[in-house]
């Protein structure tokens, strides 16, 4: 395969004025919603009550900062995570303050049982139970993975979301395909304020990290019934890698509308951009020629100065919610997601001499990609009665269709020099000439129809049965210029049911178990070119959850096992597809098995203090009982927990966690003892150590309205790696302190 896929397996494979876009970026809020109020019209309907619908108001409760009271994101049905029959982690608005957790990787990061690594700076993999982590909805309508990495997508900022919601194992009720890994639920904010209101906030950084957030909610009509929010978002950084900076800038609004007392519209849109400069494109050498390890300085770069990876994402939705009384709701969801990215990228391969630094070949790549996503999803849900018993019905469809085209720019070859001696790199590397127009790369086009619905029965008052089951049309032509010069056409119509019975044994307590099936279509091909069939499967979980405290805290233990046939696997005895050796063919296998458990409780312990802590553990084996991707650890701790004192100290909040993994391995290339002469090589296991990362936070509320707070990561400074499937390794970030002040009004 070539090393010049940016999509397939990792190869081994000026700037604007930071004052003036500050300045832009954090007033802007503020002269729209002046604007908007000043338009408001004298005439307006006046005087009326504003109207408020349980139903569609998006909020958290102040005395709940660390979970709530439900969540729609495993079934649709508005249910409590104890009465939820599979592992539910909310990450609330609060705890991403506490934390001063700002993007996607930072969430995801924290939430029990998700581990992720990165094929470079710009291309991270989330994974939960050892699959890929690609379902990702924004307030339950499934969206395309990232550009970079068919994972969701890293880079979002979380300050355009109410809270942020992760369903593990397998959710194809909502999903469709997808792996049984986990899907996240991004939670928009919405504009439920009746009076102008809003918050600033300014945070630097280690490495002149320098963000600024604007949050302002106002009214736009006399009456409340018409109301805007607006969130953006700048920032500004260096980082810890050499070469390596990044500028983001996010723009979020969005409009509620009450047209009756029993109907709302929203209407929102979102931007952002993405501009990272001296990115890395896979890994550093990890070996000399001598076969000797390398050990480089955690600031080690491979990049250019004028390499770069820019993207840049933008949605537009309508949500229409309609009550028709008696408990029935109606909510109906248009939306086009458009991605774009422009990437120029450098890598270098090989083993330098541990001597002269030399013997690497460079490697060069520029592309362009455009993907667009358009989306309806509408259902409606309710309860009604029978035999005497309160239950709840949800049905709805769904229609997705993506597409997505890439071109790749050749260059003159002539044009790419020596790479010289890797010890005095520092970037400085003539940019090569390439082409003023590119050739296609990739064209997906994928079509994907749905009907759901799910039941609710309350059989008796301690036991209640969900049932549900999702009808699924998926249809795909995929072309990728390294899979083959013809295009993969699926076309697949797949039934996926879901069970899950709770059983309340106690006042506090419940028993669960849950059953769904798993069904993902591949591209991995057979020896003659036609692709391998769907991987599919099952995902079964049972356990134990807990409310205390009137809700305030919410604890679980799940024991889960997946079964998965048809898992792609490279064919030991082919030549190739069709006869190509740079194209690798697959055999299906089947009987491969994940099982393991997760252990989580969130909430408030006692008055003012809260916790997140999560310990997960998963044992991953094929059909043989061999261990399979023992790169992603089998063992996570992820803990949170902050304080606010009384009294004398009622101004205070500190806070600390403790972030744990077992440790990893993974086979990489290494030379042989003669490779100066013969250039041989074999595999070496390359093993990564535990690893213990510490965070610590303070929060003083030096008014009613302004706050400083003081977040510390990685505080014990510990040197590590994060290594991926293929091999690449990059560094984790040293120790690291931020400061934020914030305003709120």
């Amino acid at each position: 395969m070539s090393v010049h896929s940016r999509f397939a397996r990792a190869p081994k494979a000026s700037a604007v004025s930071c004052a003036r876009r500050l300045l832009a970026v954090a007033t802007l809020p503020l002269l729209y919603a002046a604007s908007s109020v000043a338009q408001d019209s004298a005439d307006d309907t006046a005087n009326r009550e504003p109207v408020k619908l349980d139903t569609v108001t998006v909020t958290e409760q102040a005395d709940k900062p660390y979970t709530v009271d439900d969540s729609a994101s495993a079934t649709r049905l508005p249910l409590s995570l104890r009465d939820t029959p599979q592992s539910v982690t909310v990450v609330t608005g609060q705890r991403m303050q506490d934390q001063n957790l700002q993007s996607m990787r930072d969430v995801l990061d924290n939430v029990t049982g998700v581990y992720s690594y990165a094929y470079d700076s710009e291309r991270v993999v989330f994974t939960s139970r050892g699959f890929t982590i690609n379902n990702t909805l924004y307030d339950g309508v499934p969206v395309a993975p990232g550009l970079n990495a068919d994972s969701t997508d890293a880079t979002l900022d979380t300050a355009l979301y109410e809270r942020i919601e992760v369903v593990r194992g397998a959710t194809g009720l909502l999903t469709g395909a997808g792996n049984p890994s986990a899907a996240v639920n991004l939670v928009r904010k919405h504009a439920d304020a009746t009076s102008f209101d809003g918050s600033l906030s300014m945070t630097y950084g280690s490495w002149n990290d320098f963000r600024s957030v604007a949050d302002v909610s106002t009214p736009l009509s006399n009456d409340g019934r018409v109301r805007a929010r607006v969130v953006s978002v700048y920032q500004n950084a260096d980082s810890y890698s050499d070469l390596y900076r990044n500028e983001k800038a996010v723009f979020y609004g969005v409009v509620d509308a009450d047209l009756t007392s029993s109907t709302r519209i929203s209407l929102g849109y979102d931007y952002q951009r993405t501009l990272p400069q001296g990115n890395t494109w896979g890994s550093f050498p990890l070996f000399f020629s001598d076969g000797t390890r390398t050990d480089w300085s955690r600031s080690v770069t491979t990049a250019t100065d004028w390499s770069y990876w820019n993207n840049k994402t933008q949605t537009a939705f309508a949500e229409l919610r309609h009550d028709f009384g008696s408990g029935w709701n109606l909510k109906a969801t248009a939306q086009r997601r458009e991605t774009d990215g422009d990437s120029n990228l450098f890598y270098v391969y090989g083993f330098p001499n541990k001597t002269s630094g030399e013997g690497l070949t460079p490697f060069v790549y520029r592309s362009s990609d455009d993907a667009g996503q358009n989306s309806f999803d509408a259902y409606v849900s309710g309860p009604f009665d029978l035999f005497g018993r309160r239950h709840e019905l949800v049905v709805g469809a769904l229609r997705s269709s993506i597409h997505v085209d890439s071109v790749e720019y050749g260059y003159d070859e002539d044009s790419v020099s020596e790479v010289g001696n890797f010890y005095e790199w520092d970037g400085h590397y003539a940019e090569p000439r390439f082409d003023s127009e590119g050739d296609e790369s990739r064209r997906l086009r994928t079509t994907q129809d749905a009907l759901y619905t799910a039941l609710r029965l309350s059989l008796a008052d301690p036991l209640k049965l969900i049932a549900g089951a999702r009808f699924s049309r998926y249809e795909s032509n995929s072309y990728y210029i390294y899979d083959g010069p013809d295009a993969i056409v699926q076309d697949h119509d797949k039934l996926t049911p879901y069970a899950g019975l709770i059983y309340d044994f106690l006042p506090q307590w419940s028993a669960f178990a849950s059953y769904t099936r798993i069904f993902s279509p591949q591209t991995f091909q057979h020896e003659d070119a036609s692709p391998l069939d769907p991987l599919e499967g099952y995902s079964t979980e049972i356990g134990i959850k807990g409310e205390h405290f009137g809700g305030r805290l919410n604890t679980a233990l799940t024991l889960f096992d997946t079964r998965q046939d048809n898992v792609a696997v490279a064919d030991p005895n082919s030549d190739g597809i069709n006869g190509d050796p740079t194209r690798t063919a697959y055999l299906e296998y089947d009987g491969t098995r994940t099982r393991g458990f997760e252990l989580e409780a969130s909430g408030e312990l006692a008055r003012n203090w809260n916790v997140s802590a999560g310990w997960s553990w998963y044992q991953l084996e094929d059909g043989d009982g061999q261990d399979v991707k023992t790169y992603v650890p089998r063992t996570l701790i992820r803990t949170f927990t902050s304080y606010q004192f009384s009294d004398a100290l009622a101004h205070l909040t500190i806070g600390g966690g403790v972030n744990w993994q077992s440790k990893n391995r993974v086979d990489v290339e290494r030379p042989d003892a003669d490779y100066e002469t013969r250039f041989g090589t074999s595999l070496s296991s390359l093993q990564q150590k535990a690893v213990t990362l510490v965070s610590l936070m303070a929060r003083y509320q030096i008014t009613p309205q302004l706050s400083v707070q003081v977040n510390g990561e990685n505080l014990l400074d510990r040197k590590y790696y994060v290594i991926d499937e293929y091999g690449n390794l990059y560094f984790g970030a040293p120790a690291s302190v931020a400061a934020t002040l914030s305003y709120r009004f």
